[in-house]
């Protein structure tokens, strides 16, 4: 099957960190950056799998090289959904419960430091955004990629 078109990450961005497919957070921007990693079209975008990325497999209980093959012998978005579905953990669909909290509440406190200094750093790289009611790293993304905020 040939490989699915993938975003061009030099001159686009993936789709949201809020955005989800089939019901499960951060897959399509996952598949977007990896379908733009082994395409040549990632950017400056940090390669498949990001701290975002291991923290989702982490939660559904997929390892990254797994799925990183389903994606580039070409599956479909709705067919890698039902891939993730059919493999992950017993009990991910209660993890992503908490999964999407935390998406959406703010920081932990282990990683306070870490997300200080990238909204210090995009503050400084975009003063004409408004950071103010920024306090997770999905919202973040979000500010910078130019997403609505959930």
């Amino acid at each position: 099957m040939p490989p699915i078109a993938a975003k061009d990450l030099t001159r686009d961005v993936p789709r949201s960190p809020y955005e989800e497919l089939s019901g499960i957070p951060w897959l399509a921007r996952l598949i977007d950056k990896a379908r733009a990693m082994e395409a040549g079209t990632l950017g400056e975008y940090i390669p498949y799998p990001c701290g975002g990325d291991r923290g989702f497999l982490e939660t559904v209980g997929i390892a990254p090289e797994a799925l990183r093959q389903v994606i580039a012998d070409g599956a479909e978005d709705e067919a890698i959904a039902g891939w993730v579905r059919e493999n992950w953990a017993e009990d991910a669909e209660e993890r992503l419960v908490g999964y999407r909290a935390r998406q959406r509440g703010p920081v932990a406190p282990e990683s306070a430091g870490y997300f200080a200094g990238a909204r210090a750093a995009l503050a400084a790289a975009r003063p004409d955004l408004d950071l103010s009611a920024i306090d997770n790293f999905s919202k973040l993304i979000c500010a910078e990629e130019g997403h609505p905020q959930p």
